[in-house]
């Protein structure tokens, strides 16, 4: 999920929290409110892995980070930084409320279409239910309800009937979404893999269909399957593929996603090698997240780029610098030879 959405359900544990007779009346309160809003968000701590580069960040966001041994530590982290300030508070009660935000966060993430890589260090395989959106306006809903009647009801018990209803909804449509894979597992029988990508609307799902020889890009609207576009498995120079796999960025990129796909195009001076992660769609052919590498034609030359790119008008623009940028050291190594040379 989104921070503010974490946020947003930190601040929904903090009212819970009023149910606990050890955390109203006293300072801990407090104490408890800035433990859940914190340890609902500490698991995205790891975007401090940005400032190491994009490369660093894809590799590792959600992944030890949101692990189940981290659980634990995020919540003493937490507690740990918070108690001092509360020090006639209870330590205990004040990690438990913590480390169930941690949780929550975790178990959000995992019925995302993006995942976790929870199950770490047993498994490196990223988890994905597909049940929720990235940002699920029900829950965000119901929780600015609960806001709302807070000055005329216990916060505990208002946030106590939400989280049994948030509950419901997530069972449902994790219930909901294996019942479309099956369908879709009967209409597409060569499937090899089938992604559900879910909106906030219950009744229409997104899906990706993952054959031998296509990905298959389509809608589910309550049993009607209407297929949007396709892409054929079509590689042209698998030898540049892999070699673009053997880029540090590129390998940083394919380590975030299971459904990343190659495609090639060939310029004037040299190759692009364009790696698309198909889960994130946001036109019909339009897919927002891209590791690309440009590479000469002697091989000598190349350059790489990993982020979301926002537009069409952003992706020509990053295409043109990494050919400048490749074209800009050729003449400049072409100088120095000359130079030697002379």
């Amino acid at each position: 999920m989104d921070t503010t959405s974490h946020i947003v359900i930190g601040l929904g544990l903090g009212a819970l929290a009023q149910m606990d007779p050890v955390v109203t009346g006293s300072s801990l309160s407090q104490a408890v409110i800035l433990g859940t809003v914190i340890g609902s968000n500490a698991p995205d701590a790891d975007c401090v892995y940005k400032l190491r580069g994009k490369g660093s960040y894809f590799r590792n966001h959600r992944a030890w980070s949101h692990s189940l041994p981290a659980l634990p530590l995020w919540g003493l982290a937490v507690s740990g930084i918070i108690h001092p300030f509360f020090d006639d508070s209870s330590f205990l009660h004040l990690f438990m409320w913590t480390f169930l935000a941690v949780i929550l966060h975790v178990v959000f993430d995992l019925f995302n279409v993006y995942g976790t890589q929870a199950a770490r260090p047993i498994s490196s395989k990223w988890i994905s239910f597909d049940s929720i959106p990235l940002v699920d306006l029900f829950i965000l809903g119901l929780h600015a309800i609960g806001f709302a009647l807070i000055p005329f009801f216990e916060p505990g018990i208002i946030f106590a009937f939400i989280y049994l209803i948030i509950l419901l909804h997530i069972v449902y449509r994790t219930f909901y979404a294996r019942r479309i894979k099956k369908h879709l597992g009967l209409y597409f029988s060569e499937a090899i893999r089938i992604k559900l990508i879910p909106r906030p609307d219950l009744l229409t799902w997104d899906f990706l269909i993952d054959n031998e020889d296509q990905f298959i890009f389509g809608t589910y609207t309550a049993r009607r399957i209407k297929i949007e576009h396709k892409f054929p498995k079509q590689i042209d120079n698998p030898g540049l593929i892999e070699k673009s796999k053997k880029e540090q960025k590129v390998s940083d990129f394919l380590s975030s996603t299971e459904f990343a796909y190659p495609f090639v195009k060939k310029t004037k001076s040299g190759f692009f090698v364009m790696w698309r992660d198909l889960r994130f769609r946001e036109s019909k052919t339009y897919f927002p997240y891209h590791a690309i590498m440009y590479i000469t034609y002697d091989y000598k030359f190349k350059s790489t780029y990993i982020d979301k790119i926002y537009s069409l008008k952003n992706y020509k623009k990053v295409l043109r610098e990494l050919e400048r940028n490749c074209t800009t050291e050729n003449e400049q190594s072409t100088k120095k030879l000359k130079h030697v040379s002379a």
